[in-house]
């Protein structure tokens, strides 16, 4: 009887945590693969501004129009089979689909950003960037993030990797 007592109010507890937000969700990464790669991105996160540091300067990114927001995309690429990969990560290489399928090329974050005073968030969340040339050796892997300039209000379907080969990361609908 006490067992059976102890388990309920347990049950309860848990219950209230999880129905009054105490515990949450981790941002989720979802995945893709192909015969050489393993693509892993989080859904779009949509910002009015991305704030980060590289080397100890602040960097702001501001839309260029009212009606816009910059997405910002968790990504991660694992080479699984090949003995090297070179990844060049340009405009070509990472597209975002929205639900009304409209497609979305990324900008490079230097052609976009300023220098600010503001400081950028704890642990520097959009700091690494996933841009340029990159030799991966098997098992390894690159991760960062991809900014996206995209109209407000959209929602998205999918990421896709273009480099190397073709691989889609669906979003759950």
């Amino acid at each position: 009887m006490k067992l059976l007592v102890y388990s309920i109010t347990l049950l309860l507890v848990l219950n209230t945590l999880i129905l009054s937000g105490c515990i949450r969700t981790p941002d989720k990464e979802y995945g893709g693969r192909g015969e050489i790669l393993a693509v892993g991105a989080h859904k779009p996160k949509l910002m009015d501004q991305v704030l980060y540091s590289v080397k100890g300067q602040n960097f702001i990114i501001r839309p260029s129009k009212d009606d816009f927001q910059i997405a910002v995309v968790k990504v991660r690429v694992v080479n699984i089979k090949s003995t090297q990969v070179t990844l060049n990560v340009d405009r070509d290489t990472v597209t975002i689909v929205s639900k009304d399928g409209q497609t979305f090329s990324p900008f490079y974050p230097e052609d976009m950003a300023s220098n600010t005073s503001d400081m950028h968030p704890e642990g520097n969340p959009y700091g690494l960037h996933v841009w340029g040339s990159f030799k991966l050796n098997k098992g390894y892997e690159i991760a960062g993030t991809v900014f996206f300039e995209v109209p407000k209000g959209l929602e998205f379907s999918d990421t896709i990797w273009d480099n190397v080969e073709y691989v889609r990361v669906p979003y759950p609908k």
